[in-house]
């Protein structure tokens, strides 16, 4: 402050505020697919925003049994979701300009391309997504060829096209994406009004994503998006069962089941990762939203004098926010230190590395996985048990 011209005395001064960190957002859906038609002006390749059903059919037109899109968008909105990017494109086998288009787009959490089931196509979607912030793929599981009387192929037979595509998309990078099988059976307004079966088998990604989105919005995204009801799936192509799914759930696929009373439910939340670390859903994209969260928050800090007080003023950044995940059940604890800590200190920031202008904050938290298994013990009573008269 300037004292000339002032009296002796006390003088407040007013500073920015460090503002608390605002959690970014985790449900915005990118679709990429081949649509019936273009509107004028509209060109392949550039990403056109779209928030509900009628405004992409001003711009891509209505159903086509040709190409599985429009029927990923409609389960897309029906499941729950309200921002989607459609990335139109002539034919969905080669992903290298539309993936381009992506990385140009900024705030998109989930990532589609319905029908696309090649493992090298898989994995460039993977790809995309490990180097991009806050992303996750959500991917469809192969369909087997179906040939007219033939009983169909078990998903679990090591030749099938299902096990062998995850096998091969499966890496380190597989944390961030998730496969879903089998494909839905929907209503199908584009069948003629005479013909027997106006039903059509669709994949499956574009509404896990809307599931996925409605899931954010209910309970947050440490939520694993699962046990959730398939919002205009009146069947499934292949009615998996619990043996089935034991091999699939270990393989990685998140399977799509019938039960009794119930629509169809989304009834697995692993990822296709390798790494045992990463293995739902949920905890990668919690942790995702966390770094894109503080990426975000913490921009304030920048050429700021590195001192203490900086690191003061990180930590109590830092730890506000970490408790709000806490208090709202993403972090596993009793007590916000049993959840997470926050560390910046000399060990963290030796002199050498505050000349190259670095500050180092060491995180660590304790994520909420999900109850996958519930194991009742059971057992008869005999009249002498504990605690019995």
């Amino acid at each position: 402050m300037d004292t000339t011209g002032k009296a002796p005395g006390v003088y407040v001064q007013p500073i920015d505020a460090v503002g608390p960190i605002a959690g970014v957002g985790t449900s915005t859906a990118a679709m990429i697919g081949k649509p019936a038609r273009l509107a004028a002006g509209v060109a392949k390749n550039v990403p056109q925003v779209v928030t509900s059903w009628t405004a992409y059919t001003n711009l891509f037109g209505e159903f086509d049994s040709s190409t599985p899109l429009p029927y990923a968008v409609r389960g897309f909105f029906e499941n729950g979701g309200s921002l989607l990017h459609v990335i139109p494109v002539d034919s969905t086998s080669d992903l290298t300009a539309p993936i381009d288009a992506l990385t140009r787009i900024p705030g998109v959490n989930l990532v589609c391309a319905p029908g696309v089931t090649d493992a090298g196509a898989q994995k460039a979607l993977i790809a995309h997504c490990s180097q991009t912030p806050n992303r996750f793929a959500v991917l469809d599981g192969a369909q087997e060829p179906v040939d007219a009387g033939d009983p169909p192929v078990s998903p679990t037979d090591d030749t099938s096209k299902l096990l062998t595509t995850v096998k091969a998309v499966s890496s380190a990078a597989g944390a961030f994406a998730g496969v879903y099988w089998p494909w839905v059976v929907a209503d199908d307004p584009a069948a003629a009004a005479t013909a027997a079966v106006r039903t059509i088998t669709v994949p499956p990604s574009g509404h896990v994503a809307g599931i996925i989105a409605r899931s954010d919005t209910r309970y947050g995204v440490h939520k694993a998006p699962a046990n959730e009801e398939v919002v205009g799936a009146l069947d499934l192509s292949f009615a998996v069962n619990a043996t089935e799914q034991g091999k699939l759930n270990d393989s990685g696929v998140n399977v799509i089941r019938r039960f009794a009373g119930r629509a169809p439910t989304v009834w697995g939340a692993r990822t296709v990762s390798t790494d045992t670390a990463w293995r739902y859903v949920n905890v990668r994209r919690l942790v995702s939203y966390i770094e894109a969260s503080l990426t975000d928050g913490l921009g304030w800090a920048l050429f700021e004098a590195n001192t203490t007080s900086l690191w003061q003023s990180l930590a109590r950044t830092v730890t506000e926010f970490l408790d709000r995940v806490w208090q709202a059940g993403a972090l596993f604890g009793r007590t916000a230190g049993e959840a997470y800590y926050v560390r910046i200190d000399d060990e963290l920031n030796p002199q050498e590395l505050r000349k190259l202008g670095q500050v180092n904050i060491e995180i660590g938290i304790a994520p909420v996985e999900p109850a996958e298994f519930v194991v009742v013990r059971l057992g008869l009573l005999n009249g002498s048990q504990p605690g019995r008269n």
